[in-house]
Parts: C-alpha cells; structure tokens; sequence
C-alpha cells in the first residue's frame, strides 16, 4: 500500500513538473521578430535561440532580453564602384567564440529582390567581442536590403 501511495506521488509531481515545463512554449516568448511583417534595411536572427525575450514564466523569475549575440549597429554605403555593400556588426555576448552565418538578400526601391540568390557565409565571432560581416552587391542601382543571421551548427 505504502508503495502505491508512494508511486502515485511521484506520478502526480511529475504530471505537475511537465504541465510547468509545458507552459513554456514557444508561445510564452516574445515572437516580434518571427511574427512582424518583414522590413527593409532590417537584420533579422532568423535562429529562434540567438536572441530572445522571455515573459516571466515557469522557472523565470523575471521579465527580460537574454541574448547569445545582439546586433551593434547596420547600414549601407556606395564602393567605389558604384555598388552597394552592406555592414552588420555583430557582438557576443558568451563566454566562447560563437559560429554564425549571415546572407543578404538585396531589394530595388520596388521591393522586388535583385541580384543572385543569397548564400549563406560562415563566420566566427570571438567570445565577448564583436564581428562585422559584410556582402557586396552585384548592382550599381539604389538598393535596399535584408539580412538574416543564424548559428551555424
């Protein structure tokens, strides 16, 4: 008897513990970034773990950012060449080097994409530092752009 009252305990903090866990979805985060219409001159970290914004939940005990990388600064600015290139620096916010990648797709002023297809470029961001990575355009005409970052696994 003492075994089944103890086995039924144990069942029922456990059903307890994984209704908490279950409580902290993907829905109990702030999603402005994977929800927003998309931007233009915008960067955007496309791998949910980067950098999120967590409401107060199971096992939280406050409201706030928690960030892996955050984005410093970005813009555009004319070669000379005539093309476009675009600059986004990156800073780690960890203890370790941090393996990344980043692709630019560029837009005309219409926002229809131009260029070739964007690929995706590796690069490493040294722990508690920052990076700046960088893609040129193909075209001399006004651009506007988007960048997506995520971990490179």
């Amino acid at each position: 008897m003492n075994k089944l009252i103890t086995s039924l305990a144990i069942a029922a903090t456990c059903v307890g513990l994984l209704s908490g866990c279950a409580g902290k979805s993907a829905s109990s985060t702030d999603l402005i970034e994977r929800t927003a219409p998309i931007t233009m001159n915008s960067v955007a970290f496309t791998d949910y773990n980067l950098k999120r914004t967590w409401s107060r939940g199971f096992g939280q005990l406050e409201d706030g950012e928690r960030y892996r990388l955050s984005l410093v600064q970005h813009g555009q600015r004319p070669t000379a060449t005539g093309t476009t290139e675009v600059y986004v620096v990156l800073r780690n916010h960890t203890d370790y080097d941090y393996r990344i990648e980043a692709r630019t797709q560029f837009f005309d002023q219409d926002g229809v994409p131009t260029d070739v297809k964007p690929t995706w470029q590796r690069s490493t961001i040294p722990a508690n530092s920052i990076a700046t990575y960088r893609e040129l355009s193909t075209s001399t005409q006004p651009l506007q752009y988007r960048v997506e970052v995520r971990e490179l696994n």
